[in-house]
């Protein structure tokens, strides 16, 4: 395996009268390379089939570390008609007259299912049209620290993201994928319909007879984000308060307000962009099963010295 990236590091400091601040930046990039598996494949797949089943990830050469894995979207099919002209066309071209019948999907599609791509072109879908749709390393990270004061007050506030990462959304899979009838997320009510369709949610079908809810780009979301990971506001009271306060007695007071994850600047559709790893597979990095989101929190506080 190839790793190559780039760090860089930076900090400027003003101090004029009053006002002082600081700031530090950093951005690191990376890119992989798998370059010698001795020919082998490695996959990784859902932790259960709730989550869609089958492969999520695979590791190949020639490839980032566990490369999102999976069929492409090609719209929905909207007629009966298109359906039975793909399944013809698979029928003349696949099966060349076997006895068995040939489906472009399978017998169940009907109008309202995904369509996927036959990237091969033999005239059906099947897992061989299965290619990299993703990968969880991002172009790069960043972060970036602020501090600063003027009189009496001070702030400090750190700011961190990534950009160009993409994230299978296990947590879309449980809420749009409609393998089950219940617990959907709201998206699904402008579910495909005959007199709904422009859309891209599939009908609602019980038991999902296509596998609309297989490992596709429908699930495979862009995982940039920007966070305010930590952000403080103090005001120190000066000398001459606290002497007319406490007669000297208390030799320091500050007041202030924390706040922790305060904004996330994001178009993930899960509740958490940043994801880590679930069930101790290593080659699941990116893969959002529902975890719990980092949670918000204020904090105000008083620090008084003595």
């Amino acid at each position: 395996m190839e790793n190559s990236g780039l760090e860089f590091n930076a900090g400027y400091h003003k101090r004029k009268g009053e006002f002082q601040f600081s700031v530090t930046a950093n951005l690191g990039t990376i890119k992989n390379e798998v370059t010698d598996l001795d020919g082998k494949t490695y996959d990784a797949e859902a932790v259960t089939s709730d989550y869609g089943g089958g492969t999520i990830t695979r590791t190949q050469e020639g490839e980032s570390i566990q490369s999102f894995y999976g069929y492409v979207v090609d719209g929905i099919f909207q007629s009966q008609s298109e359906i039975d002209a793909l399944n013809q066309t698979a029928e003349q071209q696949f099966n060349a007259g076997n006895v068995n019948k040939q489906y472009y999907q399978n017998d169940a599609t009907s109008p309202g299912d995904i369509k996927f791509k036959d990237l091969d072109g033999n005239g059906i879908v099947d897992e061989n049209d299965r290619t990299v749709i993703g990968n969880y390393l991002p172009d790069f990270s960043y972060g970036l620290n602020f501090s600063g004061s003027y009189k009496n007050f001070d702030v400090s506030m750190q700011i961190q993201g990534v950009y160009g990462n993409e994230i299978y959304s296990g947590t879309k899979v449980l809420t749009q994928g409609m393998m089950r009838l219940f617990n959907q997320d709201v998206a699904v009510l402008d579910a495909w319909t005959p007199e709904n369709t422009d859309t891209n949610i599939p009908r609602a079908i019980n038991a999902d007879p296509n596998n609309n809810a297989r490992t596709s780009t429908r699930f495979i979301e862009d995982g940039s984000y920007m966070r305010i990971k930590n952000l403080t506001i103090g005001y120190n009271f000066s000398d001459n308060v606290l002497s007319g306060i406490s007669g000297n007695s208390v030799k320091g007071l500050k007041l202030y307000f924390t706040a922790q994850n305060l904004l996330t600047l994001t178009d993930y559709y899960g509740y958490d962009p940043e994801i880590a790893s679930r069930g101790g597979n290593t080659l699941l990095h990116g893969a959002d099963f529902g975890q719990y989101p980092q949670p918000r929190t204020f904090l105000f506080g008083i620090k008084a010295t003595f």
